[in-house]
């Protein structure tokens, strides 16, 4: 059965479909099929792939929900299907989370990162959807970051994730490229394939 990681945040700039990208190669190398179905009008994780030869899982196009299980049978049923989704889309967005066994929200740490993803995670929580938060982007020399982890980890209604993506330079450059696992997104996708373990 091919489970559903749907990469949702409604501000863009997050990170999305550097983290739906990396995050299903992390996952790959762990031994584990992927594909990802990209959402985003942008298709930027579709043109990620065209631009590798021999990429290493299928990248999709995607308008709907209803266009993921062609996704998933052209990728011979994946173990994971990650879905890389559009900021604002909020159609899209819903039908991804709906079909989502686990939503991952990414977001950096500044106040009006914290305040739209905290709109965001209220609205996924009503709607019952297992969700983890991801910081991303972040520089853990930044002040914010233990408020953020503290306000955060407050909420009981939604998972923080322990792995925290750091603003490097090499995963600004890595559009274009042949992804290849790190230690920091082995351990987000260890804690991810985790969660479908419990």
């Amino acid at each position: 059965m091919t489970r559903v990681i749907s990469v949702i945040q409604s501000k863009g700039g997050t990170g999305k479909t550097t983290l739906s990208v990396m995050l299903a190669e992390a996952i790959r190398e762990m031994g584990y099929t992927v594909a990802v179905a990209d959402g985003d009008p942008q298709q930027s994780a579709t043109r990620w792939a065209s631009k590798v030869k021999d990429f290493p899982f299928p990248i999709e196009s995607v308008r709907s929900s209803s266009d993921f299980s062609g996704v998933v049978r052209r990728g011979n049923n994946p173990n994971f299907l990650i879905v890389d989704t559009p900021p604002g889309g909020l159609a899209f967005i819903t039908e991804s989370a709906e079909a989502a066994d686990l939503v991952l929200l990414p977001t950096g740490v500044s106040p009006m990162d914290i305040d739209r993803t905290q709109v965001t995670l209220s609205w996924l929580i009503e709607m019952g959807i297992p969700t983890a938060v991801v910081l991303s982007n972040v520089d853990r020399r930044e002040k914010l970051l233990d408020e953020v982890h503290a306000e955060l980890e407050g909420d009981e209604t939604a998972a923080l994730a322990d792995t925290v993506i750091p603003t490097r330079a090499a995963t600004r450059r890595v559009f274009g490229t042949k992804p290849s696992s790190t230690k920091v997104w082995d351990s987000l996708a260890r804690e991810v394939v985790a969660a479908f373990e419990d």
